[in-house]
């Protein structure tokens, strides 16, 4: 039986660090930049949003909105996601509204456009699409958040405001192009792209948004355009270093409660759970997990659930879900099929839990090292099991939050010992 593992519920102690007073922050670090000189009255300023759950996205764009407008500028918002939101512009202005950027709640324009034109080549050969709209723009600003990427590793850029403006603004014509290079046009095309992007079209600025441990905003870097890659790289290594990661390397069974393109592109951040699943590439060799289990996708995936190929065991109410049009669409963009791919489908949680039990080689329950979390972004508060609890016991980074209790389940099978 199941119900017969026991769990305990801990807190994982990060790095707390964070802005305050964000919106004074933002006017403060507008206004130290050197963006009034490159900004005349009149001008027409695009702000790149992206399709990733930003925190506090929202207040930033609105303090950017008045800082522009304080100089008389013409601010409007560039939804920047390469094929996301169905690789359409409808599509991709429903993902902005799951975050409260409209265009009546901003007070400007808001221009979803796909439409993109042909700025040049990289390594002679490769076609760098761009976003027509944002070309004909009489300013840019690239903003993002900066953070390790889910496909591959880099020292240069993965994740950040050079992405926006090689994938993002490539659209869904520039982001098939960059990915049907695979890992290669991630890696090696992106930072060349974005190098040729920042000399062709007008990139008056870059901001890079850092988030701690907590996803609490903790630094917005605005970047010349020149120095945006550099940036980027440095950004990089910080995220690097407060990214919060699950106490245990050897896991018999991780239950996500979720999955949602607004956790990650990805559904899952890959450097969280140990997998890519890319054929070719190396794998993450931490943690190693052998049943990954998902419950749910979040409503602001509007149904993508690109990711669930990273799990093992999945339930029919994530299945029952899913959006297969957009889903493909994100994901044959990524050339990665793997991660849309269905694992096993179980009717419930309960059956879910039972058949990952029964199948992670273990003799006795007991020794089953399981963990729960609520997904692979909020990593504060989870569940272990005792067997677990035996090889993080002794970190002093971790405390405990009650008693023992058995893992439950309600008369529809869904667990009640949930995050």
């Amino acid at each position: 039986m199941i119900e017969d593992i026991k769990v305990r519920k801990i807190k994982q102690n990060f790095n707390k660090t964070k802005i305050d007073n964000l919106s004074e922050y933002v006017q403060q670090s507008f206004k130290k930049s050197d963006l009034k000189n490159r900004i005349k009255s009149g001008n027409k300023i695009g702000i790149t949003v992206g399709s990733r759950g930003i925190t506090n996205i929202k207040l930033i764009v609105k303090e950017i909105i008045s800082e522009l407008k304080n100089l008389n500028a013409l601010p409007f918002i560039l939804p920047a996601m390469g094929s996301h939101g169905g690789a359409n512009s409808e599509g991709q202005k429903e993902v902005l509204a799951s975050y409260g950027i409209t265009q009546k709640e901003m007070g400007i324009p808001l221009l979803p456009s796909m439409e993109t034109i042909q700025i040049g080549k990289v390594e002679n050969k490769i076609p760098i699409y761009f976003s027509k709209v944002a070309m004909e723009a009489d300013g840019i600003i690239a903003l993002n958040r900066v953070k390790m990427h889910t496909d591959f590793k880099s020292k240069i850029v993965e994740s950040g405001m050079s992405k926006i403006l090689a994938i993002g603004l490539g659209k869904a014509r520039g982001a098939s192009s960059i990915h049907s290079l695979g890992v290669y046009g991630l890696k090696n095309v992106i930072p060349q792209a974005a190098e040729l992007i920042i000399t062709k079209a007008p990139i008056i600025q870059g901001i890079g948004i850092l988030e701690n441990s907590y996803d609490q905003t903790m630094k917005i870097s605005f970047v010349p355009p020149e120095d945006i890659i550099k940036v980027d790289s440095e950004l990089l290594k910080i995220s690097k270093e407060v990214m919060p990661m699950l106490p245990i390397d050897d896991l018999d069974v991780v239950i996500a409660q979720e999955i949602g393109k607004n956790i990650s592109g990805t559904g899952f951040d890959t450097n969280v759970i140990g997998r890519l699943y890319i054929n070719g590439e190396k794998e993450i060799t931490k943690p190693m997990i052998k049943r990954l289990l998902v419950f749910d996708l979040t409503e602001e995936s509007h149904g993508n659930a690109l990711g669930i190929g990273l799990a093992d065991i999945t339930t029919k109410q994530l299945v029952n879900k899913i959006n297969y049009k957009d889903m493909y669409a994100n994901t044959i963009t990524s050339t990665f099929l793997n991660r849309a791919k269905i694992p096993i489908i179980a009717d419930s949680e309960k059956e879910a839990v039972e058949i990952a039990v029964k199948t992670c080689w273990k003799l006795k329950q007991s020794d089953v090292k399981l963990l729960i979390m609520k997904n692979t972004l909020d990593l504060k508060y989870l569940y272990v099991s005792k067997a677990a609890w035996e090889e993080i016991k002794d970190n002093g980074n971790i405390e405990t939050y009650g008693d023992w209790e058995k893992l439950s389940f309600d008369e529809n099978g869904k667990i009640k010992t949930r995050l």
